[in-house]
């Protein structure tokens, strides 16, 4: 009898075991932190910029109109992280320069016809710009505050002039001329940038020459310097 009541009690205890009401459940999820973001290994995005060409005006016949002559550039950036405050990457972009030419004598870009509405010269490119980052501050997952250095190197696959005159019956007559012999197809320069998050303050100089040199054309260089403002397109 004795026998009986103890094995009773161990199958009434074991059902009591696996029938336990389950009163707290969590799923356990992997915290592993990705790869991809912005103050994490990879980072990529989208930007658009605009900028001011200006500086070294030399007055040799190619003067510019300063605030007039802009730089456009839409591109995707590449950011690989090394350590915590160095980077590098790259830039992938298309952007243009328009140089508003000034109509006044002794002009001789791209020829000495002076116009009395408006004379721009512009080029466009795609290009490649490898650039090293250095972070500081405090920032967690965001891209924070940092300053760039790097080159740039441009393919320009089309430049062109563009003239406006007003003429005696009140019409308005535009020229248009590409497919200049006189522009190198390469460009490259230096350039630099200060970021804060989204928004980027950039500057640029341009160590190659625009114009070739031969015994037909004779031009001298339009100013290297552009000045602007970037934004990235992330969030």
């Amino acid at each position: 009898m004795k026998k009986i009541l103890a094995i009773a009690i161990i199958i009434l205890i074991s059902g009591q075991c696996y029938s336990q009401q389950i009163l707290f459940h969590k799923d356990v999820k992997d915290t592993t932190m990705g790869k991809v973001g912005p103050n994490l290994k990879n980072f990529h995005h989208f930007y658009i910029g605009f900028g001011f060409i200006g500086g070294d005006n030399n007055g040799a016949g190619n003067d510019i109109v300063l605030g007039k002559s802009t730089n456009f550039v839409f591109g995707y950036r590449y950011k690989l992280k090394i350590c915590k405050h160095y980077a590098i990457g790259y830039d992938l972009a298309f952007n243009s320069y328009t140089f508003a030419l000034e109509q006044k004598k002794g002009k001789i870009f791209p020829d000495t016809i002076l116009h009395n509405k408006k004379e721009t010269f512009s080029y466009y490119n795609v290009g490649l710009s490898p650039y090293m980052r250095f972070n500081y501050g405090r920032r967690g997952n965001s891209i924070g505050k940092f300053i760039d250095l790097g080159a740039y190197g441009d393919w320009t696959y089309t430049a062109r002039t563009f003239a406006k005159d007003k003429v005696e019956n009140g019409n308005i007559v535009k020229i248009t001329t590409s497919n200049l012999k006189y522009i190198n197809s390469f460009n490259y320069g230096a350039l630099v940038r200060i970021g804060f998050n989204r928004w980027v303050i950039f500057g640029s100089y341009r160590l190659s020459d625009i114009f070739k040199t031969s015994d037909t054309y004779n031009f001298s260089e339009l100013p290297r310097t552009t000045l602007g403002l970037q934004v990235g397109i992330h969030k």
